[in-house]
């Protein structure tokens, strides 16, 4: 080291790692989240932690040293053996491995396997084979959520649909015979569809955002009550009796930091399902805290049952007899949350009460 100073030629000076005990190998295995099994050059299974064998349902510890192929029959979607179709030791020598797909075992179980290459020498021959496999069910809840939700979208769309389809072509078709009192009925059929579809494909558009952190919220300090009285506006607007309404405060201004926008639509949604599935009087209650805010959401309906408080802000989730696609408190959930704050069904009865829970100022702030 002479001539450098302590910091110069440090990693020379570094003691090497002796490399670790086989027994602690095997045990860090065992930590892995996801399956591990490896076999040879000549196909033998060599080594097999215990989540691939919770995972296949196969005591892979009692065929150490015999042919994978047949520890392990995999058959692929296509319903061809993947040892045959995927052939790692006889395929190509440039392949480094196969990515995830869903493989399946003649008893029922299936995993997501992918597997690495582990090539050597001038010919690149397949040395080991290391596959890993993870569960199903993370992708089958995905898969089945995506079905369901094209399943209801196509649902929710064709009634509207067709309806403007079918007024926009009798209007075409007999216009002359139409009289005026018969044509503004059908227009106004036809803004209220699509009125219903614009608020549809939002809602859509908005799971699609949450659930993809694609979500922005653009913040300004704004006033609560305004927002409120916004809100209530907007459903007014679609012929609700605006004297239903109540607004209940102790400041004549609130002030808060958020998304005008979006929370005039979480406001919006909570106020329009208090009319369409509640009965009597809406009651908004908004109530200053000292680093929050309240706002209530009451009507005097039937309520809602507490074995389904827990549900109503699931996806898809729809009472008994109660119309929409499920969506709405969904996504005013999501837009709550994305504020910092939290919404919630209150246990108070004579109708339903919905309470969010807004911090004063934004989470990026505090």
């Amino acid at each position: 080291m002479t001539g450098q100073s302590a910091s110069e030629g440090w990693g020379e000076c570094q003691p090497v790692q002796p490399p670790l005990a086989p027994a602690v190998y095997a045990a860090l295995l065992e930590q892995l989240p996801e399956g591990v099994v490896v076999a040879d050059a000549q196909h033998r299974l060599v080594l097999a932690n215990r989540r691939a064998q919770r995972l296949t349902g196969v005591q892979l510890s009692e065929h150490i040293g015999q042919d994978i192929r047949d520890a392990l029959p995999f058959v692929g979607a296509e319903g061809r053996s993947y040892w045959t179709t995927d052939d790692p030791w006889g395929g190509l020598r440039i392949r480094s491995g196969s990515p995830e797909q869903r493989l399946m075992l003649p008893h029922g179980r299936s995993v997501l396997a992918a597997t690495r290459h582990v090539r050597a020498g001038p010919e690149r021959t397949l040395q080991w084979l290391v596959l890993t496999m993870r569960g199903t069910s993370v992708r089958d809840r995905i898969e089945s959520e995506t079905s369901a939700l094209v399943t209801t979208v196509a649902h929710e769309l064709r009634a509207p649909l067709g309806a403007v389809r079918g007024f926009s072509q009798t209007l075409r078709n007999r216009w002359s015979q139409l009289r005026d009192d018969q044509k503004l009925w059908m227009l106004d059929a036809i803004d209220t569809d699509a009125a219903r579809l614009q608020r549809q494909v939002g809602e859509l558009l908005e799971i699609s955002r949450l659930d993809t952190g694609r979500l922005v919220l653009r913040y300004r300090e704004v006033d609560l009550l305004s927002l409120v009285r916004a809100g209530i506006a907007r459903v007014v607007s679609t012929g609700v009796d605006p004297d239903r309404f109540r607004v209940v405060h102790e400041f004549d201004e609130v002030s808060i930091v958020a998304d005008p926008d979006r929370l005039t639509q979480v406001l919006s949604n909570l106020l329009e399902n208090a009319v369409r599935h509640g009965r009597g009087m809406v009651t908004v209650t908004v109530e200053l805290r000292r680093r929050e805010v309240w706002i209530d959401v009451a009507d005097e309906g039937p309520g809602i049952a507490l074995e389904h408080r827990s549900l109503v802000f699931t996806r898809f989730w729809q009472a008994r007899g109660r119309s929409g696609n499920g969506l709405g408190l969904y996504v005013v959930r999501g837009l709550v949350v994305a504020h910092g704050g939290r919404v919630e069904v209150l246990d108070i009865p004579g109708g339903a009460t919905f309470r969010l829970t807004l911090p004063r100022i934004a989470p990026d702030q505090t």
